[in-house]
């Protein structure tokens, strides 16, 4: 797994705990992806898990919350990444466990 963090001027200070576990939760998910990290703000992660070129998913990162916000793979993928997830509306994740 490789983690790119863009330089845009914030840190997301605050929610580098949350972001730790998603990594966690990727590296055993995913162990050969390319993690992409854009902190929007102090307080929001818009992160992208890239499996290949076209197939990817992306999730907005915050303290009490993982969202996945879109993706392009395969239903098993999809699993996966929907697995990923944290207090999500649409997705019943087990992020925390995974972290472990």
């Amino acid at each position: 797994m490789t983690v790119e963090t863009k330089t845009n001027g914030y840190s997301a200070v605050t929610i580098q705990e949350m972001i730790s576990k998603f990594e966690k939760a990727a590296k055993k998910l995913f162990p050969d992806c390319k993690i992409r990290h854009f902190y929007y703000g102090d307080y929001v992660d818009m992160a992208d898990i890239v499996l290949r070129p076209g197939e990817y998913a992306h999730f907005n990162v915050c303290s009490n919350r993982v969202s996945l916000c879109g993706y392009t793979c395969s239903a098993e993928e999809l699993s996966k990444f929907e697995s990923m997830t944290h207090n999500d509306e649409c997705y019943n994740g087990k992020l925390f466990e995974l972290a472990k």
